[in-house]
């Protein structure tokens, strides 16, 4: 631990269903390229966030990404307001396309609107 700098911490499950996936930070399973990690300091779960991008999401070739993606997840990597990991699901397939994403892209995040005051 004092190598690294980074320690992650898992829980047991006895009851863990492999088929929904990891669980989120948010307490829920995540969902492949709709679930989104964010800074914790800044926002909040379940937040919606419109992705605007071209990544290689489905396989090597960069196309259109446009996505609503739900903040349900966060990492210690994942600091400041314009950084976010896309969920690419579970696998080495899956980890090789989320590996391979270094891009740039345009991030809305949807707040609820004020009570008038």
């Amino acid at each position: 631990m004092r190598r690294k700098g980074a320690v992650v911490f898992f829980k047991l499950v006895d009851d863990f269903d492999l088929r929904l996936g990891p669980v989120a930070g948010a307490g829920v399973a995540l969902t492949p390229l709709r679930s989104i990690a964010v800074d914790r300091e800044i926002w909040a779960y379940g937040l919606p966030f419109w992705i605007d991008a071209e990544l290689p999401w489905a396989d090597e070739t960069p196309r259109a990404f446009r996505q609503l993606m739900i903040a349900q997840d966060t990492g210690s990597a994942i600091v400041g307001p314009a950084r976010d990991d896309l969920f690419f699901g579970s696998g080495e397939a899956a980890g090789a396309r989320a590996g391979a994403i270094r891009h740039t892209g345009e991030v809305v995040v949807l707040l609820p609107r004020g009570d008038g005051r």
